[in-house]
């Protein structure tokens, strides 16, 4: 089973160098801007892609509110594993985050002495920096340095989000606190103090502690984004890339160009009738470390439209897309569907009512859902170059909104292989 978040809209918008500025995150009121990343630039970025080939990728899940579940089950608080390929010389050196530092299980291989090519070269320890400012993708654990041994770098960020209020740089969402710790929030970053939010519908500006609250409601309106887009936005496609272009075969020998899991045209030209509303997209590109075979992302999904929405034209989207030689296309699916309401049905474990929604714009209306955290799971080539891109958007109306919570981006070493079963995607707990 695996994950998907998607978008679709225009290839044109806000384009960033690795030396660009953002300047339209978090603002005080709608088209106000605050700093980001240094320096901006605006370009075309209707031809901007990583290194693509032929292979496959998806996600892998972890549940629960405030903890994650390792692939064996056992439940670390805020604990992720990056272990590299067991060979010879293994060592395992953890690290926990307490808010001050990232959480990284890192083997390497290899002789650590030496740099050998085997050995994951991934950080071992990757302090976040997301303490202070909007910068999204300081948000999400990127480009807190230009120092890859302790940090993830990136290359030409680019924001397509002309309402800057569709996405917000916040320390929780929601006023629930953790069922588990009242001294804590109910949705908290996992790593660093700060997490990125973004949504299909618009988002109020944040409280004086850095939160984002919404009230009743707040959740079924459109936002500035691109409307009645066809096509998916950047690098993204919809049409089914495995077999060369020709379908059937997901994950297996992919075209380079669409998505090999096969998983968004259905969903995509049937069920949302091919038409994407209040697009926000993001993506990044990224350098990947000799010995590292994979990255993870944790998210959460909420949705106004569950269940009245559920196997209807009216269906959200999140995706995460790569264009890694491994693997080229959507590597958010689950049950061989995209992530969207129609493919979350089984999974929405936080429902109506629940307190965990309280302030999220959702819960009193007997709609309104979320999952949970997961874990997107995905494969990479040592030392490549390539593309990560983020899209949701509303699938077929402009109103019943979906809001994702993104956060904690770091490198697997061992990474995953995604015609495997039970490797690379996200297997709900």
């Amino acid at each position: 089973m695996t994950l998907s978040l998607a978008a679709c809209g225009e290839d044109s918008g806000l384009s960033i160098s690795d030396t660009a500025n953002i300047t339209t995150l978090n603002p005080t009121v709608p088209g106000t801007t605050t700093s980001g990343v240094d320096d901006p630039t605006v370009g075309d970025t209707t031809e901007q892609s990583g290194t693509m080939g032929e292979s496959e990728s998806a996600t892998e899940p972890t549940s629960g509110t405030t903890a994650d579940v390792t692939a064996t089950g056992t439940t670390t608080e805020d604990a992720t594993a990056t272990d590299g390929p067991a060979t010879d010389g293994t060592t395992d050196a953890t690290t926990t985050t307490d808010g001050t530092s990232s959480t990284t299980d890192d083997t390497t291989t290899g002789d650590a002495t030496t740099g050998d090519i085997d050995e994951c070269q991934a950080p071992a320890t990757q302090p976040p920096c997301d303490e202070a400012g909007d910068d999204i993708f300081k948000a999400i654990g990127l480009n807190c340095s230009d120092n890859p041994a302790m940090a993830i770098p990136i290359k030409n960020p680019v924001i397509m989000a002309p309402d800057t209020s569709s996405y917000r740089v916040a320390t929780h969402f929601g006023t629930a606190k953790d069922p588990m710790d009242p001294n804590q929030w109910a949705w908290a970053p996992k790593e660093g103090s700060r997490f990125l939010v973004i949504g299909s519908g618009t988002f109020p500006n944040l409280e004086a502690d850095g939160g984002l609250v919404e009230q009743n409601g707040q959740d079924t309106q459109p936002n500035g984004n691109p409307d009645d887009q066809t096509q998916l936005p950047g690098v993204m496609h919809h049409e089914m890339g495995s077999n060369n272009g020709a379908g059937g075969t997901p994950f297996m020998n992919c075209d380079g160009v669409h998505d090999c899991s096969d998983t968004i045209a259905n969903q995509w030209n049937g069920i949302g009738a091919g038409v994407a509303h209040d697009v926000f997209y993001m993506s990044f590109d990224l350098d990947v470390p000799q010995g590292t075979h994979g990255y993870l992302l944790d998210f959460v999904y909420f949705t106004e439209e569950w269940p009245n929405y559920v196997n209807a034209t009216v269906n959200d989207m999140l995706i995460v897309w790569s264009t890694s030689e491994t693997f080229t296309g959507n590597v958010t699916f689950i049950d061989e569907q995209p992530l969207t309401v129609t493919a979350l049905d089984p999974y929405m474990t936080i429902l109506p009512g629940d307190p965990r929604l309280a302030g999220t714009g959702f819960p009193g209306d007997d709609e309104g859902a979320a999952t949970g955290w997961y874990t997107a799971k995905g494969s990479a080539a040592p030392g490549e170059t390539f593309t990560i891109a983020i899209s949701v958007f509303d699938l077929g109306d402009t109103v019943w909104d979906t809001v994702g919570i993104l956060d904690k981006f770091r490198w697997d070493c061992m990474g995953c292989v995604p015609n495997e079963v039970d490797s690379c995607g996200i297997i709900p707990q």
